[in-house]
């Protein structure tokens, strides 16, 4: 099996003791207080850690209840941020590699452009450091800092990340400025030259601010944070409907931890607007939104049944399993079970394209 998305819990003093002088009092941080340890974001989020990080891990493990109860960062399971002990956690669960993504989601909304530019360079040379442990297990996806009048940033770290070699490149879910404006076309066409998966993962972007304006574990925090996993489809349509896919049909974008089964509702709605409106549209599409979904969209999910149930409506090979690793909706340590339950009854050649074939062939793990 190879999960698609799996995350890390960077280490606490990442961002103190590697950014460059004139940023250190400004960087993310981990602050230990008497009722927990909190993670800072200037200008984001404050924000209580919770099993939601790698605590998470060490419960699911044990076969116990998640509750609320207060978790500190270094009680994280070693393998969310030691490489090692990484590859022991990936034999627990039957994982032959995994694209790994951040666990300090935020920092693609932090408002100062060039604390964020540095912040992201820091992360991309730490997790591609991460990954070099072992490059055929672990697929590192390097952070871009979208920046609307300043797309160069962007560009720029694409290619360093390139050649740092991370396999897969992350835009924001909520850009400030959205994807279907001709503005971006000098990043896709960067992009497209590169020919490096472009991933838009969930709580990125703008909306990160207010899915981490609650404490873990309130219903505010659920209640964002279940908008933000429903609501990944906004940067498809973006996309599609600004006839980015169209112009470049070299792009391969992956929609993350949002799950598939909102795909066929989302695509046949696209498809009966374009029927009806395309001659008037702008910009014009010659196929149907579906057309271009399905030739260079691919999507994650872990735990979704309704997606299954929708298979003969998409396209069976761009759709990847993940276990979600440390993560509270992940799968990890019992992905077997999960795969079993949800897949059950799926054709042998179907499931293996699931949870194996269609990730190895995108990002290139033989």
């Amino acid at each position: 099996m190879i999960s698609a998305d799996s995350h890390v819990v960077e280490p606490a003093d990442l961002w103190v003791t590697r950014l460059e002088p004139q940023f250190r009092q400004r960087a993310p941080r981990i602050e230990s207080l008497p009722d927990g340890d909190y993670q800072i974001t200037e200008g984001v989020s404050r924000r209580r850690v919770s099993g939601a990080e790698g605590g998470m891990a060490i419960v699911k493990m044990a076969g116990e209840a998640i509750t609320d109860r207060m978790y500190r960062y270094d009680e994280q399971r070693p393998g969310a941020g030691d490489p090692m002990a990484r590859l022991a956690d990936q034999d627990l669960d039957g994982i032959e590699a995994e694209v790994v993504y951040p666990g300090w989601l935020s920092t693609f909304a932090m408002p100062d452009v060039d604390l964020r530019v540095a912040c992201m360079r820091v992360y991309n040379d730490w997790i591609a450091e991460f990954c070099a442990v072992a490059p055929h297990r672990l697929v590192g996806a390097a952070q871009l800092p979208l920046v609307e009048d300043r797309l160069d940033l962007a560009i720029a770290e694409a290619q360093r990340a390139e050649k740092l070699g991370l396999g897969a490149v992350m835009l924001p879910h909520g850009p400030a400025f959205t994807y279907d404006h001709a503005e971006y076309n000098p990043l896709w066409e960067a992009l497209q030259d590169l020919g490096i998966p472009i991933t838009i993962h969930i709580t990125t972007g703008t909306i990160t601010a207010s899915s981490h304006a609650y404490p873990s574990g309130t219903a505010g925090h659920t209640i964002n944070i279940t908008k933000s996993k429903t609501g990944i489809s906004a940067a498809a349509i973006e996309l599609l409907w600004g006839g980015v896919p169209a112009r470049y049909p070299g792009l391969r974008f992956v929609m993350t931890e949002g799950g598939i089964g909102w795909i066929a509702f989302v695509l046949r709605f696209m498809d009966h607007w374009w029927e009806d409106h395309h001659r008037r549209l702008s910009p014009k599409l010659d196929e149907p939104p579906s057309f271009y979904f399905h030739r260079q969209f691919w999507a994650t999910f872990e735990d979704d049944r309704p997606g299954i149930l929708t298979l003969p409506m998409l396209n069976v090979d761009h759709l990847m399993w993940s276990n979600d690793y440390p993560h509270t909706e992940g799968t990890w340590p019992n992905s077997v079970r999960q795969i079993d339950k949800d897949m059950g009854g799926l054709p042998e050649p179907v499931r293996r394209k699931l949870v194996h074939d269609n990730a190895a062939a995108l990002y290139g793990l033989g």
